[in-house]
């Protein structure tokens, strides 16, 4: 038997088998296993906590936070709400619809595709790039991207993590 609470799922094992009869299980055994950590729960809870909290933070920023996968056609893992000033909607970029290439001004996305490999392939773990960006309506703006390489225990890149900034007004 199990039930779903809260998002974790209690699984009782109670022994009876087809023709199993309850007095005779319980004779066996008298105690019925529940498979729950509460330790484990508390866990959970918290990265959920720390995580909202995180989300809560950079969402009341300026800045726009992301997260993305190195494959070049994979939506954006997350992007913080900053992306509104630029007309989009986060969801425009985690559903797949508008990817970053589609933000990088076309005649800035060479420079700035040959910069993140070149920094990847050497082994960086983060690095700092400035280019313009369209706005969903056609706007120029120059953003100072800050990036950096996530990789895993076999130094394969599993994500690139960074923050852009719109420092149009500061040019």
């Amino acid at each position: 038997m199990s039930s779903e609470t809260g998002g974790v799922t209690i699984i009782q094992k109670t022994g009876f088998g087809n023709n199993d009869r309850k007095e005779d299980s319980l004779k066996e055994d008298s105690t019925l296993d529940a498979v729950c950590d509460t330790e484990l729960i508390d866990v959970q809870k918290k990265m959920e906590l720390r995580i909202k909290a995180l989300e809560g933070l950079v969402n009341n920023t300026r800045v726009i936070a992301f997260l993305r996968s190195p494959k070049a056609d994979a939506p954006v893992e997350f992007i913080s709400r900053g992306i509104e000033s630029f007309g989009y909607k986060a969801d425009d970029f985690t559903s797949g619809k508008v990817t970053f290439k589609d933000l990088i001004h076309p005649d800035d996305f060479d420079r700035v595709h040959l910069e993140l490999t070149e920094n990847a392939l050497e082994g960086a773990n983060d690095f700092r790039q400035v280019y313009r960006i369209i706005s969903k309506k056609g706007h120029e703006r120059i953003v100072e991207d800050r990036t950096a390489i996530m990789r895993d225990e076999n130094r394969r890149i599993i994500y690139y993590q960074g923050v852009l900034e719109d420092i149009t007004d500061k040019q």
